[in-house]
């Protein structure tokens, strides 16, 4: 599985990107299904989750380091169980 944080810094380096008609519902999405995304797209996923938990915990900053952390503990959370779901897995890496 490639490094979550590198995809972590490649979110915040996107410059501007084009829109794609597609809705996904976070909560059907595996650890598996994350590996198999393009980076691109692994990378959408992993700002929407941060920003999902930030939000409920009426929290609106973001601390890159904790973030970095937070990518990389998924990536190894993720390897280990493929099949866990990704939401499931953030709860589980930040508890």
């Amino acid at each position: 599985m490639k490094t979550i944080s590198a995809i972590a810094m490649a979110v915040l380096l996107m410059g501007t990107a084009t829109a794609k008609a597609e809705v996904i519902d976070v909560s059907t999405i595996k650890c598996s299904d994350l590996a198999a995304m393009s980076t691109e797209d692994a990378s959408y996923l992993l700002i929407w989750l941060h920003g999902y938990y930030g939000g409920k915990a009426e929290d609106t900053t973001i601390d890159l380091k904790s973030f970095e952390t937070v990518a990389t503990d998924m990536g190894a959370k993720c390897a280990e169980s493929p099949e866990l779901g990704i939401m499931t897995a953030v709860q589980q890496v930040t508890n």
